[in-house]
């Protein structure tokens, strides 16, 4: 399979600088519709059966899940936490109790205060601990879809804490990382591997970005598949709202602007899992709607 990061790697051009109609982003559409085919006959193939102590281990997890979908504060995470720790006790050797452990030590820093150098500190702590999760889940399977995404989303979040210049050398990491999801199911949660790299378009100084090759165009394909194979998952209309500030433009605006009305028009609850979290990128959106606007939704 071709790395993902070298499809979206264009050479050292402008952010700017591609049209509609150019080759490479009609490239990335095709690859965009293979990889969605690739995700689809993935997950066709059955799972594997379980160890007692999985299944065991499974049921404490389903239930972190139900918690998960409604948790919108830092006791809610700690519970989370808690299931999961649980579950890798009863089975230490299922990768998935430990990826959703580290997974749920990086939501818990969503709640945290990281202004001053203590706070950041802090979080830190918690996001080595949650690295060290992923980690040994990766020691059990080093394909882990799991392990590999929220490893990478870790280390995006402490890499955020700091200097990004220097921060800058986990970067190989973080594409490497992203690769293996995209190798075991392409569009792994509604498209995580290709909101990974938006962030980093969006998120990294620009220079930066096109020393590695990146423009915030070459990834819209990918996020807008995403969205056509499912509606209802809100952080990818954010997601894509980010590219096309980035890219900027009266058109680029408008389009941002469309994204976000339709995230605080529709049903946060419509995606079973996902409920919590579409609230608060609804809360999300109406933000940035704010900044972009300079007035409350649904006024221009």
């Amino acid at each position: 399979m071709i790395k993902i990061w070298l499809l979206l790697a264009i050479g050292l051009v402008g952010f700017q600088a591609l049209a509609k109609d150019d080759p490479k982003i009609d490239q990335a559409r095709k690859e965009a519709e293979i990889y969605a085919q690739r995700s689809l006959e993935a997950r066709k193939k059955p799972e594997r059966k379980l160890s007692a102590e999985e299944a065991e281990a499974e049921e404490v997890i389903k239930k972190a899940e139900v918690l998960i979908a409604e948790a919108d504060c830092i006791k809610d995470e700690d519970e989370v936490i808690k299931l999961y720790q649980d579950a890798a006790k009863i089975a230490p050797g299922y990768d998935k109790s430990w990826w959703g452990l580290g997974m749920a030590l990086w939501a818990k820093t969503n709640y945290l205060p990281k202004s001053t150098k203590e706070e950041k500190a802090e979080m830190l702590k918690i996001l080595a601990q949650a690295k060290q999760a992923c980690q040994k889940a990766l020691e059990i399977d080093p394909m882990s879809p799991g392990a590999n995404y929220w490893l990478s989303n870790i280390l995006l979040t402490e890499a955020s804490l700091g200097n990004w210049v220097k921060g800058a050398i986990i970067l190989p990491t973080i594409f490497k990382l992203s690769d293996k999801v995209a190798a075991v199911d392409p569009y792994y949660e509604h498209g995580a591997v290709f909101r990974t790299y938006a962030i980093v378009l969006t998120t990294v100084p620009t220079w930066l970005a096109a020393r590695f090759g990146f423009t915030p165009e070459i990834i819209l394909p990918y996020l807008d598949k995403a969205i056509e194979l499912e509606p209802d998952y809100f952080a990818n209309y954010l997601v894509r709202t980010g590219i096309y500030r980035e890219i900027g433009g009266e058109e680029n605006k408008q389009k941002a602007l469309q994204d976000l009305d339709y995230v605080l028009r529709h049903d946060p609850n419509a995606l079973e899992g996902y409920q919590a979290e579409n609230r608060k990128q609804q809360k999300d959106a109406r933000n940035i709607w704010k900044q972009i606007t300079g007035k409350n939704y649904p006024d221009r």
